[in-house]
């Protein structure tokens, strides 16, 4: 059996190859990042036996997806490995603190030798797809989710009485008011023709009484009068708008693979169709644990368990798993426990 470390990075990789009993096939050597450089990669692993050959590399976000893409096409499978465990067994070879590409990949080596890795298969392009697609909408989330903290403290100095006329300054109808309006005085003298468009956009929940009040609250308000809170405000309203017509355009190219993911995850009840495509996408194809066990663990909800002698103690979740895995099954128990008497 040949052990072939790869140290990822984003120019260049380093490689390291060594036999079962240790011997060094072929020092570590870089290739980059190119299909002239993992063309010389695969000239190089081609003179050994294809079926005694172990790859493995550290699973490093994005920069290990044209290696895996080449290694696929061409037949090779490979192992992914956890940072976390192969640092904490570079610590068990040695106490210096050196550390280079060249150590890193005969490291990844020796680890593939020593400890029993499984072989990813490579997923299929729909859930490496749902599962880019998932992440996008849970940054934009979070990116809104920021910008609405960002609008509620400008509101606050600006125009403090203004968010008790509407159950949620989000909602079209605010979020319109605020981005045409660029003082209070300009609230306080909303035209006719003006309320008509915002009574239309709220489907008659924004009535005239409703705008009397709110021109009287603008007339009185304590508000900090200046130009650059306004100006401010209509860049974040923009800024929302922007980010949630983002946000949608990804849950529209979501559902397209709503017939495609035949996942059981789909059956419980009050599981919306985009947390169970980012559940999915961040197991992967579940054939690959043995156990449930196995997938408690990926989702680093295991509990921590310390052991002397007699004594055992559980702790609380390791959180050693994926986070976002954790994050979207937090997300759909709020649901699913409303929706479902089991759950």
């Amino acid at each position: 059996m040949y052990y072939i470390g790869i140290d990822v990075a984003k120019y260049k990789h380093t490689c390291f190859i060594a036999s079962e009993t240790g011997e060094v096939i072929k020092s570590a050597f870089d290739f980059d990042n190119s299909s002239l450089g993992f063309a010389f990669f695969k000239s190089v692993i081609s003179s050994l036996d294809s079926n005694q050959l172990k790859i493995g590399f550290e699973s490093t976000g994005h920069y290990t997806a044209n290696l895996k893409q080449f290694l696929s096409m061409n037949g090779f499978s490979f192992t992914l490995l956890n940072p976390y465990l192969v640092k904490r067994f570079s610590f068990s070879l040695s106490t210096r603190k050196t550390k280079t590409d060249k150590i890193d990949a005969a490291i990844i080596a020796r680890f593939l030798m020593a400890v029993d890795s499984k072989s990813n298969t490579s997923s299929s392009y729909h859930i490496n797809y749902l599962l880019s697609l998932s992440r996008h909408k849970f940054r934009l989330t979070k990116s809104i989710s920021k910008a609405k903290i960002e609008l509620v403290n400008l509101i606050d100095q600006a125009f403090p009485e203004f968010p008790k006329f509407f159950s949620s300054i989000y909602g079209k109808t605010p979020l319109s008011i605020l981005a045409h309006a660029n003082s209070l005085n300009s609230i306080r003298n909303i035209s006719l023709s003006r309320f008509n468009s915002l009574h239309k956009l709220s489907r008659g929940r924004f009535t005239f009484a409703k705008l009397s009040k709110l021109k009287t609250a603008a007339k009185s308000s304590i508000g900090v009068k200046s130009d650059y809170l306004w100006s401010l405000i209509h860049l974040i309203v923009k800024r929302i708008s922007f980010l949630q017509n983002e946000k949608d355009s990804i849950l529209f190219s979501l559902s397209r693979f709503q017939p495609l993911l035949l996942s059981p995850v789909m059956s419980i009840p009050g599981m919306s169709f985009s947390l169970a495509a980012s559940i999915v996408s961040e197991l992967g194809f579940v054939s690959r644990f043995p156990n449930f066990r196995s997938v408690i663990a990926f989702a680093g909800l295991d509990n921590a368990v310390y052991q002397s002698g007699t004594d055992i103690k559980y702790g609380k979740i390791s959180k050693r798993g994926s986070k976002l895995l954790r994050t979207f099954l937090f997300q759909a128990s709020q649901s699913v426990i409303i929706h479902s008497p089991y759950f």
